[in-house]
């Protein structure tokens, strides 16, 4: 239940920001070059748009599991050590988004004491930077979903689908 609403949100909010920093640039497109009137607050607010689209949808390809990897390595080596580089990849992800997780919520909480706001929509800067611990904390869940999934439920799955040794059967 909590994993579709999740999944809902972060479908729904990239699509919404990305669809909005597109809609916004074009139209500050045709202000500038039909209307010959600029406007002057479409760049900034298209960037934010696009921070909090891009944060939001790494835990997307994280849920996927699109993100890049380089597989030179693993594509020579044989099974067992794939599954292994495998463990120790996907544990270096969660601790990685867990660490960057914990490094923007100190980062918003000094944005916030320092009050700075945007130079043109005058928005408070920790606004836009929620964004971070956000997207990270997303990330950390999906990273550890997926590592659930493909590591534990997988172990368990082929424990018990294993053959019964001779004595392990009982007469």
């Amino acid at each position: 239940m909590i994993d579709k609403i999740i999944t809902k949100f972060e479908n729904y909010s990239t699509i919404f920001c990305f669809t909005a920093m597109s809609i916004i640039t074009l139209l500050g497109v045709f202000c500038r070059y039909v209307l010959s009137n600029p406007i002057t607050w479409g760049e900034e607010l298209s960037r934010y748009f696009m921070i909090w689209g891009i944060l939001i949808g790494i835990s997307i390809v994280t849920r996927k599991k699109s993100h890049l990897g380089i597989d030179v390595i693993s594509s020579f080596a044989p099974p067992k050590l794939n599954k292994s580089m495998a463990v120790i990849a996907n544990v270096l992800l969660i601790l990685s988004y867990a660490l960057l997780f914990c490094i923007a919520v100190k980062f918003v909480i000094q944005s916030y004491a320092l009050g700075q706001v945007t130079p043109i929509l005058r928005i408070k800067f920790y606004l836009i930077y929620l964004a971070l611990p956000v997207g990270f904390a997303l990330s950390t869940y999906r990273a550890i979903q997926v590592f659930w999934i493909d590591f534990i439920k997988v172990a368990e799955t082929e424990e018990s689908e294993k053959p019964l040794q001779e004595s392990e059967v009982y007469l």
